[in-house]
């Protein structure tokens, strides 16, 4: 009674004379009473104000709003058990906001009183009790509820004011989330309207807030699932599946308008996202015909340029395809037609199209998820993704030498691009049953098809999507270990389906870990062999590398000493048959470069079999028994013997003690009776005569030490390289000759007694390399050269600075008239630059070691110096500028002369001396402004 004597005075004065005071403290009374209070006086206290709402001579805007709010707090903390109540004050609301008098309206019925109407209808909705609810859903009741329904439909639609349309809005999606059985076919009648006016607002103006239309796409959805929900329709009658056949007909067709609207805000397009998802998973039976077109959407969203998107869109079909709803054939049937399109759309080369399509390829696939493989096996699905896929992966070799890769994508070109397509793979990989697919990929690769490379690198995708399979991973191990052996390096493709084989096999090893124990035997030797390759060498060892971490070994020098039972044998008899199986040179050079294993014994066996095979052969079959030879030579420069040095110059500022300047003086003078004395031998008689002069003088000059044995085996390949040398004719024998030599010279350097007889010997046949017409081949000789020059210089100082210096010097001096000026990849490309790069980085060396005379230093400086111009290429240029600077360590004078004849026109002046004018006259000189850099580098004093 308390309470009721609170309430009673207002309550009387409110229907004697309303007031927005008096409101104000009703609803102030409202706010401050208990909640069970209120109840008990609900209908009391909302007499007076249904009196207020309802009587147009007792209202105003603002009692009208007044009102409305002290409504509002009533149902906040009561509810409403009477329908005849709720329906008064219902019918009320509905005419204020619906019957309109034109001549009222600016004073009455503006949009505030609307907006507290739509508020004070969402109240009562939200308080009334579930009887009330099912009265209003009944059907003695539904003209009212139609009532309902379309007024705030035509509010959302059709007001200006943001607010009044939400609240609309708002009040809608309450009706539609009533927790009632009845709810879907009470609301079914009036879901055409429904639809086309959620269309209106969802299409709406690209001035339309975005925060109004992402409210109505959720009511949308609401309305869809709570009509249209498979549940309802699971025992429908025949007009129900008329009504169902109908309705889903006009429905998709609103999707269709709703979906190719391309002015959606991004936060609209979330939402998107989630009616999608919602309509799946509740409508996936009754709007069958829609799922495809509304899954294509979803998929399409995942590539939006909002990130936002993406992740919502992503989101929703992870969790789409972990449900047990039933979508499959929506998924099929636009699977089907993506990768049906997917070669055509590929390889026409547009950036943002490979992306749409592989975007819509990948969420498909994510959306079948484990029921990927049942799809797959429908309708030859499986032949035409891959054989989609395997187009798509189409390889090329690379066009640039620098790449670290053999092999380039030729239509897959954005790193974008190719991530999506590793993508799609991996999920494949994931989801499908990796025998069927390891099978259908492995045949592509048996059948010798043109997409043999293409189908080895989908399959490496694929295994690293895929969870571990042993049985699967074994068969691809052996089945590649198998093919590694047939490949070659004449043909691009094998090599890069060997890359790509290596690659797979190395994986595989790591994840199956102890397991791949029993595979090593296969595996082993055909990945050592390819270790050996030049052209295989990187991924070679790559491969090695990741089998000893599979076996959890250290090193790779650790797994071949512990297997070496595996390929030893079989290797021995293969290196005493050289020629019939030169693939063995390769298993060796991997074995000397990756392991510690003592090969003594073997090496020498072979070298002397390939030296009594290559004097019977000579060169027709030589080129296995001189790669013999250079693998011999490299195991013995790495364990290269002590041995007395040669005599080299010293290097201004070298601090050395008096001991070993005596010593150098000694070696200097025996190396200058040596050399005069194969001056005069001539001809082969003479240069025995010389031969034994030298042996002579040599052991009077010094005590010699008997050599080891690798070094007279190394001596006696360079015999025989020596011989061969004159007659070589094949590029790739006279490659392998070279580098026998170039690795024989640094062994035999430091043994004089035995190296300079033999350099005496390979100097004519490799003078007449160096002055060669072929490029190639000169600039394989000058790498010999300039060993020779760093390990021997006084021995060839003479015959080097009269036969070979100035020919270097004219050639540069030609080149730098053909390379002025030209920067094309073609002519960077071309022999005669790289040998002209090689030339012009062997002057400094040259000048240091062999120290010409002034006169030829002052040529050497002057060809050097034509680099400087600023038309030649930048690499050039900074080659020139090292090498002076190397230079003028030795004759600091000839190059200040060259510079300061370049740089603009000056005058030096120095207290005491008289001027010294320098420089050229022509301002637009193009050797200034590096011939300047450098002078200031070089002389700073001078310029301070």
């Amino acid at each position: 009674m308390g309470d009721f004597s609170k309430f009673k005075p207002i309550c009387v004065e409110l229907l004697k004379t309303p007031s927005l005071e008096k409101l104000a403290k009703l609803k102030l009374l409202v706010i401050e009473t208990e909640t069970e209070s209120i109840k008990q006086l609900q209908e009391y206290v909302l007499f007076p104000l249904f009196i207020i709402i309802s009587n147009e001579e007792l209202r105003n805007e603002k009692t009208f709003c007044a009102a409305c709010n002290c409504v509002q707090e009533v149902c906040r903390k009561s509810t409403l058990n009477v329908y005849k109540i709720f329906s008064d004050f219902l019918l009320q609301f509905l005419l204020v906001v619906h019957c309109v008098n034109p001549t009222e309206s600016t004073i009455l019925w503006s949009e505030e009183v609307k907006l507290a109407s739509i508020e004070s209808l969402l109240a009562l909705l939200r308080s009334a009790s579930s009887d009330v609810i099912l009265e209003l859903l009944s059907e003695t009741n539904r003209p009212q509820l139609g009532h309902l329904v379309f007024t705030l439909l035509k509010v959302a639609a059709n007001e200006e004011l943001k607010e009044l349309r939400l609240s609309a809005l708002n009040t809608l999606m309450e009706l539609s989330c009533i927790p009632t059985t009845v709810i879907g076919s009470s609301l079914a009648g009036f879901f055409p309207g429904t639809c086309t006016h959620m269309l209106k607002i969802i299409n709406g103006s690209i001035k339309q807030s975005h925060i109004l239309t992402k409210r109505a796409v959720e009511v949308f959805s609401s309305w869809i699932r709570i009509i249209l929900n498979n549940s309802r329709f699971e025992n429908a009658g025949k007009s129900g599946t008329e009504w169902l056949q109908q309705t889903r007909t006009n429905l998709h067709l609103l999707f269709e308008k709703i979906m190719k609207n391309p002015d959606m805000h991004w936060k609209v397009k979330i939402g998107i996202t989630s009616l999608v998802s919602e309509v799946l998973e509740e409508c996936s039976v009754t709007l069958e015909p829609s799922l495809p077109l509304l899954i294509k959407k979803l998929v399409q969203l995942t590539a939006d340029e909002c990130l936002e998107v993406q992740e919502a869109a992503k989101e929703r079909i992870t969790v789409l395809s972990h449900s047990q709803t039933n979508f499959d054939a929506a998924v099929r049937q636009n699977l089907y037609d993506i990768v049906t399109c997917l070669p055509r759309i590929v390889t026409q080369g547009i950036t943002h199209d490979q992306l749409v399509v592989l975007q819509e390829l990948q969420g498909h696939l994510t959306l079948l998820g484990p029921r990927l493989e049942q799809s797959l096996i429908f309708s030859g699905l499986r032949q035409r993704l891959f054989k989609g896929l395997l187009i798509s992966a189409t390889l090329e070799p690379t066009k640039v030498i620098e790449s670290d890769e053999p092999f380039n994508l030729q239509y897959l070109r954005e790193n974008r691009v190719v991530s999506l397509f590793a993508a799609c793979s991996l999920t494949i990989g994931r989801y499908g049953n990796l025998a069927d697919t390891s099978d259908y990929l492995l045949d592509v690769v048996r059948q010798k098809d043109s997409f043999d490379k293409e189908s080895v690198y989908v399959m490496n995708l694929v295994l690293k999507g895929a969870k571990l399979d042993p049985t699967a991973f074994t068969t691809v191990i052996k089945e590649y270990s198998t093919c590694l052996t047939h490949l070659t390096t004449e043909s691009k493709t094998d090599i890069i389906v060997g890359h790509l084989m290596l690659l797979v096999i190395g994986e595989l090893a790591v994840r199956m870990g102890k397991d791949f124990s029993p595979l090593l035997i296969t595996a082993l030797k055909p990945c050592l062999e390819k270790a050996g390759n030049p052209e295989f060498c990187e991924v070679g060892i790559r491969s090695l590398q990741r089998m000893a971490e599979a076996l959890q070994l250290s090193t790779v020098s650790q797994l071949l000493e512990e297997n070496a039972d595996y390929y030893a044998p079989q290797l021995s008899y293969q290196l005493q048959n050289i020629v019939r199986y030169p693939r063995a040179i390769d298993l060796l050079r991997a074995l000397l470069m990756l392991s510690d294993i003592r090969m003594d014994y073997w090496l020498e066996r072979m070298v002397q079999h390939a030296l009594k095979g290559l004097d019977k052969n000579h060169s027709l079959r030589a080129l296995p028994y001189v790669q013999v030879f250079e693998l011999y030579a490299k195991a013995a420069l790495k364990a290269k013997p002590a041995g007395p040095d040669c005599a080299k110059p010293l290097s201004k500022g070298e601090a050395i003690s008096v001991e070993e300047v005596a010593r150098r003086i000694a070696d200097y003078k025996a190396n200058i009776k040596l050399t005069e004395t194969f001056s005069e031998a001539n001809d082969e008689d003479d240069a025995e005569e010389a031969e034994e002069i030298m042996e002579a003088e040599v052991e009077q000059v010094t005590d010699v030490i008997s050599p080891p044995p690798q070094v007279n085996i190394v001596a006696d390949i360079l015999d025989r390289c020596t011989k061969i040398l004159p007659q070589c004719e094949e590029e790739q024998l006279y490659a392998a000759l070279m580098k026998t030599i170039c690795l024989s010279v640094e062994v035999l350097s430091s043994h004089e007694d035995v190296f300079l007889p033999k350099v005496h010997k390979l100097w004519e046949p490799l003078k007449n390399q160096l002055l060669g017409t072929s490029h190639l081949k000169q600039k394989q000789a000058l790498e010999v050269f300039l060993s020779l020059v760093r390990c021997c210089p006084d021995f060839i100082r003479h015959r080097a600075v009269r036969e070979v210096v100035p020919k270097l010097v004219t050639f540069l001096q030609n080149q730098a008239n053909a390379s002025r000026g030209r920067s094309s990849r073609a002519h960077i490309a071309s022999q005669a630059y790289k040998l002209q790069k090689s030339a012009l980085s062997a002057m400094g060396t040259i000048v240091e070691f062999l120290d010409p005379p002034v006169l030829e230093v002052v040529r050497i400086v002057q060809a050097i110096s034509l680099y400087l111009s600023n038309k030649q290429v930048s690499e050039l240029q900074n080659l020139a500028k090292e090498n002076l600077i190397a230079i003028a360590k030795y004759h600091s004078g000839s190059v200040w002369l060259i510079l300061h004849s370049m740089i603009a026109k000056r005058t030096f002046v120095r207290p005491g001396f008289c001027p010294i004018e320098v420089g050229t006259v022509d301002e637009n000189s193009e050797f200034k402004s590096n011939a300047e850099e450098l002078a200031k580098q070089l002389y700073p004093l001078i310029w301070t």
